[in-house]
């Protein structure tokens, strides 16, 4: 069964990274279908890509059924295994005429066969394919995530080989630190092998930062020419701080003095736990102080429970131009925070004239500091 046209809503973010938290030192089985038969196959190279949007990552050879399988189907599901499946694990991973013999299966939201007993399962549709030498990358974007309580299977030497993602993601921190340093220039092409050569790393690993970094948003992918170098500079940033400028103004306007008090509680508990990781000019963790800042923001614009405010606000790249821009040195101002409380402390007084003084003391504290840095690293002002 082919996924609808009109497709399914998004993915929660929070749902999708309990789920995840399940598969970095499990086996998993790759499956899906087409109007003529189910597929399935043992894989190893397969990952979770990104939160935001939730979305995985599949490496299939390009000589298996189950690769061509899931180019035709545009829909696959990952099932992460648990202890005590290891014959799933060897029954999948050797050619058969019907590896489904003996194994309990549901159809899942995309018409894709599910394992009943799997410890957890990722359904994706495929938003997009690479080939990487023997392999198609499948990137997908998650619709529906399930886990059962449980320890996922490892693992062994001798047969499926062990996993390699703390590796291959120290790869991609280094890979992406060379990008924020602007070590590339903007809209140079980035080569698989040159970039390998220069963390002299293998290249599935290189690849795997490739990957990662498009997800970023530092990179694109350019049909005819490659992986290019996202260009970056004071008009962007500016754009997008004045987008969310205008944004929480207008929600500010809208609810400040009627919002309920459960709502204040759950913003005051977002801002603490952001403040928490900017600390005397210096961030405590630049990655989880962006998730948190992301998530504060976001819980400013949510108080007017309209949908289009919101996606509009998911719209905008903040977490990209933010790593772009603040990820490249982990020295700040403390500032940020201190202008974000009062963003908070309007909020819960219910005092609009100063909420919105503090939005817009902080819009001009980010774009002055990305100034700052471009000027400091060299970027284009």
């Amino acid at each position: 069964m082919a996924p609808t046209t009109a497709g399914p809503p998004a993915f929660d973010a929070d749902t999708f990274r309990h789920v995840v938290g399940h598969l970095p030192s499990g086996v998993t089985v790759v499956t899906t279908r087409t109007p003529e038969s189910a597929f399935g196959m043992t894989a190893s190279s397969v990952t979770s890509l990104s939160l935001d949007p939730p979305m995985m990552v599949a490496c299939l050879n390009r000589s298996s059924p189950t690769s061509c399988a899931v180019s035709q189907a545009g829909a696959f599901a990952v099932n992460v295994l648990g202890e005590g499946h290891e014959y799933l694990a060897q029954q999948f991973a050797v050619r058969s005429d019907d590896k489904f013999t003996g194994v309990a299966v549901v159809e899942g939201t995309l018409g894709v066969p599910v394992l009943a007993d799997a410890l957890a399962h990722i359904e994706c549709e495929v938003v997009e394919e690479v080939t990487g030498g023997t392999h198609t990358v499948f990137l997908g974007r998650v619709v529906e995530a399930k886990a059962e309580e449980g320890s996922p299977l490892t693992y062994f030497r001798g047969g499926f080989g062990r996993f390699e993602f703390a590796r291959d993601d120290e790869v991609y921190q280094r890979a992406r630190q060379q990008l924020l340093e602007r070590m590339y220039a903007a809209d140079a092409v980035l080569q698989l092998d040159d970039l390998a050569y220069r963390l002299r790393v293998e290249k599935p690993a290189a690849f795997y930062a490739l990957t990662r970094l498009t997800a970023d948003g530092l990179i694109r992918r350019d049909p005819d020419r490659g992986y290019v170098i996202v260009p970056f500079d004071t008009r962007t940033s500016d754009e997008t701080f004045d987008a969310r400028c205008a944004i929480e103004l207008g929600v500010i306007d809208m609810v400040v003095g009627r919002v309920p008090q459960d709502e204040l509680a759950d913003l005051r508990a977002r801002f603490e736990t952001m403040a928490a990781l900017l600390v005397g000019d210096r961030f405590v963790d630049f990655d989880r102080y962006l998730d948190a800042n992301y998530a504060f923001h976001e819980g400013v614009v949510s108080l007017a429970h309209n949908g289009a405010l919101t996606a509009a606000f998911g719209r905008l790249s903040i977490k990209t131009v933010m790593t772009r821009s603040f990820g490249v040195t982990p020295v700040t101002s403390q500032k940020f925070i201190d202008v974000q409380r009062r963003i908070t402390e309007g909020i819960e007084q219910g005092d609009p004239d100063a909420a919105s003084a503090a939005v817009y003391h902080y819009t001009r504290l980010a774009k002055q500091r990305v100034r700052q840095i471009l000027a400091q690293t060299g970027g284009r002002l």
